[in-house]
């Protein structure tokens, strides 16, 4: 049984689905409400065949310093692309139930208790509670996963507090994704303006130290020049940062923002939660079919998915903390400093799936650049080279 109907809970059903299979999500409608900015490398478009959800294409970046002196990179290539995520989540959810899954939507996940080998489920509908029978319990149930507070897995290292509006407006340059740094425009993050062909969607992060985000966003709005903008529609939410040390127990497993498999300077979950709900599903697959749930026996997927995605989170991790040191005249002297031909060459190779591949690079080109941070950019150096 897999709590949550998001694109990793459905990504996961769909290959688990050669058994019975049911995905349990709280809200009335899959993919409702969008709580993502939507901009996704392609790759993660190919991996859930949803390459009709893409309404735009990005080439280039336009970092805005606290300065206001921008750094603009670009390329030839497609760098990312927007997408429509309520639909790209009904597409994830299609191929669940095509594969043989069920979906329980307008149900709430209230807690578990262990029936010997079995878990007992208690969930809550429109027609009042439910108690199901699992072997395995997923939590793919968001940042406050349920699941994994019951099951005592921690909470992620970190939590920043999102908000974005989509405002009725089309940029001039729709292949541009500006990102604007600095304390007092999102304290601890940053803000985004990311072009959605017929509108544009505006938000920024905020750490817990930071205050509301809410007022961050009206001061940006204001000086970005969209304070009189109209209005579409507005979320917000919280992005975990830092994974738990254990992402399993007894008949139990987490995996997307649960587990908080985000990356760390983004705060993108997609392609590293669809990423691991891979290997969780091919874990839980083998150990289904052979009747073992114990934590030991599913101790394999925390392995793999440290080993495939964990390797770049944790190099994330490291990086956000040079960065979360910086103040706002120190992000002026790095915009200032990679300010160069030969490092916005560097640049325009980055990958936003690995962004902690273009450290080494960079350093390379502005040696510089290490005197922000000696010993932590050193560490991340020697753990790239592992």
């Amino acid at each position: 049984m897999i709590i949550g109907g998001g694109p990793v809970g459905c990504t996961f059903a769909a290959q688990t689905a050669t058994f019975t299979t049911v995905v349990v999500e709280e809200h009335a409608e899959i993919g409702s409400p969008v709580q993502c900015a939507g901009l996704v490398h392609p790759r993660v478009v190919e991996m859930a065949d949803a390459q009709d959800t893409v309404v735009n294409t990005i080439t280039g970046l336009r970092l805005v310093p606290p300065g206001g002196k921008a750094l603009e990179v670009r390329s030839t290539e497609t760098k990312a692309v927007v997408i429509d995520r309520r639909k790209f989540d009904h597409k994830c959810c299609e191929r669940a139930v095509r594969e043989g899954a069920d979906i329980l939507e307008g149900h709430e996940f209230l807690g578990f208790g262990r029936e010997g080998k079995r878990l007992s489920v208690k969930v809550r509908g429109p027609e009042g509670p439910l108690t199901l029978e699992a072997d395995l319990l997923v939590g793919a149930d968001g940042y406050k996963s349920r699941v994994g507070k019951i099951a005592g897995l921690g909470p992620a290292k970190e939590s920043i507090r999102g908000i974005q509006v989509d405002l009725d407006v089309r940029m001039e340059d729709p292949s541009m994704v500006e990102v604007h740094i600095g304390q007092r425009i999102a304290p601890g993050f940053f803000a985004w303006v990311i072009p959605c062909g017929d509108f544009t969607r505006i938000g920024l992060g905020v750490s817990q130290a930071g205050g509301p985000p809410s007022g961050h966003l009206t001061a940006f709005l204001k000086k970005r020049g969209f304070g009189g903008a109209d209005r579409l529609r507005m979320v917000s939410g919280v992005i975990p940062i830092g994974p738990p040390k254990k992402t399993f127990g007894d008949n139990i497993l987490l995996v997307g923002d649960s587990a908080a498999q985000t990356k760390p300077l983004s705060g993108g979950g997609l392609y590293t939660g669809l990423r691991a709900a891979r290997w969780g599903a091919m874990t839980a697959v083998d150990a289904l079919k052979d009747k073992d749930l114990s934590a030991k026996r599913l101790s394999g997927y925390d392995e793999k998915w440290r080993a495939d995605v964990g390797k770049e989170i944790e190099r994330g991790l490291l990086i956000r903390k040079v960065f979360a040191n910086l103040t706002d005249r120190k992000m002026d002297d790095v915009c200032r400093m990679l300010d160069r031909p030969d490092a916005k060459e560097v640049l325009a190779t980055g990958d936003i799936d690995f962004p902690s591949k273009l450290a080494s690079p960079l350093l390379k080109t502005v040696p510089t650049l290490v005197k922000f941070s000696p010993q932590l950019i050193g560490t991340l150096i020697r753990r790239e080279q592992r």
